[in-house]
């Protein structure tokens, strides 16, 4: 698991505040679950995109994900077409967002305790979206919910062994305690 949050290119990227950047992440997102079903490497250029946000943090945020959305398809060409196996690959090249957009419908689909793991592993995969656009306290709300979520259904979870679930526990439960501690 990542622990690099990636704050400089999202110093003034904002999309939970800022429309422009909603719309940015949202269509970068679903162009690459557009190359995710086609099993392509991510090789489109947003040139649409660069041309409406022209602004700083704009480009450097389109160029960065693009920049990780080639290298995380690249991964996913040798590897097995699961949304629990994509998410993590998306994972481990810190695209949190993407990785949460890809595991929502698989989680929609299911029922029982095998839901509710997968509403604990977005949860805890939203933490670090949270933590990215730096808004510290609903992370650790989410975190409080996807740790206790996580340890009640994670065995749940078919596939399990991509996310590394035990450590991802172990991950949100270490910063959560941090977190409190410069709190107080």
């Amino acid at each position: 698991m990542s622990d690099d949050v990636s704050t400089s290119v999202m110093a003034s990227f904002d999309p939970f505040n800022d429309r422009p950047s909603r719309t940015v992440r949202n269509t970068l997102a679903k162009m690459l679950e557009s190359c995710l079903e086609r099993r392509e490497v991510f090789s489109e250029e947003p040139t649409d995109l660069l041309h409406r946000f022209p602004q700083s943090p704009y480009v450097a945020y389109i160029k960065d994900r693009v920049e990780r959305y080639r290298a995380a398809t690249t991964s996913m060409r040798s590897t097995e077409d699961s949304p629990m196996n994509q998410s993590a690959i998306l994972w481990r090249h810190g695209l949190y967002f993407e990785a949460h957009e890809i595991l929502e419908p698989y989680w929609l689909a299911t029922d029982g305790d095998e839901r509710e793991a997968l509403k604990g592993l977005i949860q805890g995969i939203g933490v670090f979206v949270h933590r990215e656009a730096g808004q510290a306290n609903a992370a650790q709300k989410l975190a409080r919910k996807a740790i206790e979520r996580l340890n009640r259904y994670g065995e749940a979870l078919r596939d399990q062994n991509e996310m590394d679930i035990p450590g991802l526990v172990t991950q949100l439960s270490r910063w959560l305690e941090a977190a409190e501690n410069n709190r107080s």
